[in-house]
């Protein structure tokens, strides 16, 4: 039983879990790769031994996977029927909850890559407060399900 699970309220299930798009460290690895081209070129411009800033690059993609890995496998979002959890943190937590009853606007937001790659930004309104979660893998599919948990719980209005 996980984090999440323990801590739920009674009669109280989820609904659907999201996570984090692998989208989202693309930035670190065009830096890594840009930072290694300009290694390399100094390198051969000096006419020193091209494999040593290879090597580096190599250690620190090694690294920064291991990173990625940890980040991504301890992001989660969960909808539950009465609230959306947000869980991060490898060393630390941190857990963010909203209750759905509170919910009054969900956006999507996806640029082209985000609609090729399929991820987004999600933000949620709260009155004047907006929640936004970025990166997020199927963005569409994190709103349908939240609409449905808001939908199950309005009261049927031509009764």
């Amino acid at each position: 039983m996980g984090f999440i699970e323990k801590h739920l309220s009674s009669n109280e299930r989820i609904v659907y879990k999201g996570h984090l798009h692998w989208f989202a460290f693309m930035g670190g690895i065009f830096t890594l790769f840009i930072l290694w081209a300009i290694a390399v070129g100094i390198c051969l411009y000096n006419h020193l031994e091209w494999w040593i800033p290879t090597l580096i690059t190599a250690v620190i993609m090694i690294i920064g996977y291991l990173y990625t890995s940890l980040v991504m496998k301890n992001t989660e979002y969960y909808i539950t029927n009465r609230r959306l959890i947000v869980k991060k943190g490898i060393l630390e937590r941190q857990t963010t909850e909203l209750r759905l009853s509170k919910c009054e606007g969900v956006l999507v937001n996806q640029s082209m890559l985000g609609r090729i790659f399929n991820y987004g930004t999600i933000s949620i309104t709260t009155g004047e407060v907006v929640n936004d979660y970025k990166f997020l893998a199927s963005p569409i599919k994190f709103r349908t399900m939240i609409n449905e948990v808001l939908d199950m719980k309005e009261p049927d209005e031509n009764a």
